[in-house]
């Protein structure tokens, strides 16, 4: 028995140094164990927040809410970073929220402010996004301009541009702005969305008190050629000036003035000692304020029916007669051509000083187009007289039958 237990103690304590040795090597590798851990939770922490952060770059997530949706998706839409010939789309993070991962990250900690606004419905209305819209897009092109537009350049690149291939107006302001340095919000605000009002169209409650008795004295100069409502005349003409914008207005008298664009009919009345600096300010105040009405209100029988009355109110009427034209590829070629400065609508930019030319008469247009191409009349460069004799008459034509129909 003695050998038995012998035996017996002899295999125990085998085991107990078994045991001690394998948990000796357990305690060595715990700090490979437990760093292995934390690595793989780190990993999948890691996967899981940039799987997160990457799913709120879609445009889905970025619509699902109807503010978004009802606003400035629709209008996203009707933009060429929606549809375009190539197919390439841009979505909103392609825009809005930079490539850089530390860049990212802010802008997303930026975002929680919005999400704030959200639940606070700051914008649950479109009256109430369309008072902020101003500020929105305010802080936009801030950002975009202290960072030199870096999410266009994440597609598009100067160095990279075949300006001989784009619209001829784009191309040569696209090798100027490279040549001057500038950057792409200087001049593109409002391409995927709506400008808003007070840079698009004068806002009515901004608009500049005046002597009104002075504005009609002095409009009665004008009233001959132009109308007494500044409506024009539809035979190209006279242009209409009521409703465009004051600074545009003041800009072209102050050309007349200067005779850097002459204008037989203007010469008498466009002197300082005719029309001084505060006749000027007077009567463009006084063009900006007339609201043009679009069709002829139903008479009302009650008072009878006067035909001179009825006369007078029916060329105070702004609705411009379709031109006849192929109306599908004159949108093409003014979204080519003259979007871009003049506005997808066709009201132009209050920002730098572009006409509308919406509700402009067709024959006026047409006529101001070949006094581009001859060079009686300089463009925004003198160089573009080049382009507009680079179209042909059913180019020109077409535009204009797509443009008579954006006063509807």
């Amino acid at each position: 028995m003695t050998g038995a237990w012998s035996r017996i103690a002899t295999k125990a304590r085998e085991a107990v140094q078994r045991l001690r040795s394998r948990l000796s090597a357990i305690g060595a590798r715990a700090p490979i164990m437990l760093a292995a851990v934390l690595v793989g939770a780190g990993i999948a922490f890691w996967g899981a927040f940039n799987t997160a952060m990457e799913a709120t770059n879609t445009l889905p997530f970025c619509i699902s809410c109807h503010e978004m949706k009802s606003t400035v998706y629709e209008e996203y839409r009707q933009s060429v970073h929606h549809t375009n010939p190539s197919g390439v789309q841009a979505v909103c993070s392609d825009c809005h929220v930079p490539k850089d991962w530390t860049a990212k990250l802010v802008r997303k900690i930026q975002a929680s402010q919005e999400v704030f606004h959200w639940l606070a419905g700051s914008i649950s209305t479109p009256e109430k996004f369309e008072a902020k819209r101003l500020a929105l897009a305010t802080r936009v092109w801030n950002t975009m301009k202290a960072n030199n537009s870096q999410e266009c350049r994440n597609c598009h690149n100067f160095s990279a541009m075949d300006t001989a291939g784009q619209g001829g107006f784009a191309g040569r302001m696209h090798a100027q702005a490279a040549r001057e340095g500038k950057t792409c919000i200087d001049c593109h605000k409002g391409i995927s969305h709506k400008l808003p009002a007070s840079l698009s169209r004068p806002p009515t409650q901004s608009r500049p008190s005046f002597d009104a008795e002075l504005a009609e004295e002095i409009n009665m100069t004008c009233a001959p050629c132009h109308g007494r409502q500044g409506q024009g005349t539809a035979d190209g003409v006279y242009p209409r000036i009521a409703g465009l914008d004051p600074d545009y207005l003041t800009r072209q008298l102050q050309h007349f003035k200067a005779k850097t664009r002459i204008n037989i009919a203007m010469l008498p009345y466009a002197t300082e000692r005719e029309l001084p600096q505060h006749d000027v300010d007077t009567i463009v105040a006084y063009l900006a304020s007339i609201d043009l009405p679009r069709k002829l209100d139903a008479a009302d029988e009650t008072k009878g029916f006067d035909a001179l009355s009825r006369l007078n109110a029916s060329k105070a009427v702004i609705n411009v007669p379709l031109y006849a034209g192929d109306v599908a590829r004159g949108r093409r070629l003014y979204a080519k051509e003259c979007a871009s400065c003049h506005g997808r609508d066709g009201y132009g930019d209050r920002v730098r000083t572009t006409p509308q030319l919406a509700g402009q008469h067709s024959a006026y247009l047409k006529r101001q187009i070949m006094e581009f191409r001859a060079g009686t009349r300089v463009h925004d460069d003198p160089d573009d007289a080049r382009i507009f004799k680079a179209y042909g008459e059913t180019d020109i034509d077409d535009m204009l039958a797509y443009v008579s129909t954006l006063d509807d």
